[in-house]
C-alpha cells in the first residue's frame, strides 16, 4: 500500500506559550521539527508530546542568529525531503531584555531563518512570522524603519542606536524606553519582512504571512503586563475585552498554512481582539 509523505512543519520558538499551542494543533496532522534557545524546557516538551503520540522528528537548542542552529535545522529538513511550513513564534518583549537584543533576537534572527529555510521550503508551503499589534504603533523614526528593512548584522545596532536615544534623550529611563521602541520597530521590521520576501517565495511556489497577536495570556504576556499599567486600561478598552489565548493563535496559523489561505500572502493579520485600532484612533 503506497504510503503518503507526512507534512512537516518547523516551530521556532516552541516551548514558550504559543509555540506550545501551535505545536499541539499542528502536530496532529505533521510531523513536528521544534527550536528554542534552552534544551530543558524543549526536551520536556518534545517528550510530552511524543507520550501524546505526536511525531517529534527533532529538537534543536540554541540561538536562531547563530548560522550553526541553522545548518542543523536545514540539513533536519532535507533529510525530511523538505520543509511544509515554518511558524516563528520566537521573540523577546521589552520585559526580557534590552534594545541591543531585542532588535538581535527578534530582527536580525528572523531574517536569518527566513533566508535560511527559503531553498528548502517545498511548493506549497507557508511560513507564518509571529509579529505583534505592536508592529502596527509609528513611532516616526521612517529613518530606522529604512535601516531595519537591510540585510542586518551587528553593525547596524550601532547604526540604530542614535535613532533611538535622540528620541528618548536621556534619564533614568532611558533604557527602558528605548527597549520598548526598540519592540515596535522589530516588530514593524517583521511584517515587512513578509511583505518584501512575498514575490521571491511566491516564485519557489511558496508563501509568506505574518501575523500580530494583541494580549495573549502567556508567560511572556503576563509578565510584560505586570511592568505595563496600561494592559488592564487596553483590555477594557479593546471591541473584545479579554485576553487572547495561545489557540486562538494556533487556530490561525492552522488556517494560514492550510490550503483554504492558498490565496494569501505578503500581508500580516491582526488578531488583537481590535486592540490595534485604539492607537491608531489616538494618531
Amino acid at each position: 500500500m503506497l504510503q503518503t509523505r507526512r507534512q512537516i512543519v518547523l516551530v521556532t520558538g516552541a516551548s514558550g506559550g504559543m509555540g506550545r499551542a501551535i505545536a499541539r494543533r499542528l502536530g496532529a496532522t505533521m510531523n513536528l521539527i521544534l527550536t528554542d534557545i534552552a534544551s530543558e524546557p524543549l526536551e520536556q516538551l518534545s517528550a510530552g508530546l511524543t507520550n501524546e503520540g505526536y511525531t517529534v522528528l527533532a529538537t534543536e537548542a540554541g540561538d536562531l542568529a547563530d548560522a550553526a542552529l541553522l545548518s542543523r535545522l536545514t540539513d533536519t529538513v532535507r533529510d525530511g525531503e523538505g520543509l511544509d511550513a515554518l511558524v516563528h513564534t520566537a521573540g523577546l518583549s521589552p520585559a526580557q531584555a534590552g534594545w541591543r537584543k531585542i532588535i538581535s533576537v527578534n530582527s536580525l534572527a528572523t531574517q536569518r531563518l527566513v533566508t535560511a529555510v527559503e531553498t528548502v521550503m517545498r511548493p506549497g508551503a507557508a511560513a507564518i512570522l509571529i509579529a505583534s499589534m505592536a508592529g502596527h504603533s509609528d513611532p516616526g523614526m521612517a529613518g530606522a524603519d529604512r535601516l531595519l528593512d537591510q540585510p542586518l548584522d551587528d553593525a547596524v545596532l550601532n547604526s540604530l542606536e542614535p535613532f533611538l536615544f535622540d528620541a528618548v534623550k536621556s534619564g533614568e529611563e532611558a533604557e527602558a524606553i528605548a527597549s520598548q521602541i526598540a519592540y515596535v520597530l522589530s516588530k514593524r521590521a517583521v511584517i515587512r519582512l513578509a511583505e518584501q520576501q512575498a514575490p521571491a517565495w511566491g516564485k519557489r511556489g511558496a508563501r509568506i504571512v505574518s501575523v500580530s497577536p494583541g494580549l495573549i495570556y502567556t508567560p511572556m504576556g503576563v509578565r510584560e503586563a505586570e511592568t505595563s499599567p496600561q494592559t488592564k486600561a487596553l483590555l477594557d478598552a479593546q471591541p473584545v475585552s479579554r485576553w487572547g489565548t495561545p489557540m486562538d493563535i494556533a487556530n490561525v496559523v492552522e488556517f494560514l498554512i492550510g490550503p483554504n489561505a492558498s490565496f494569501i500572502t505578503g500581508c500580516d493579520l491582526r488578531v488583537d481582539g481590535g486592540g490595534s485600532l485604539l492607537a491608531k484612533a489616538q494618531v
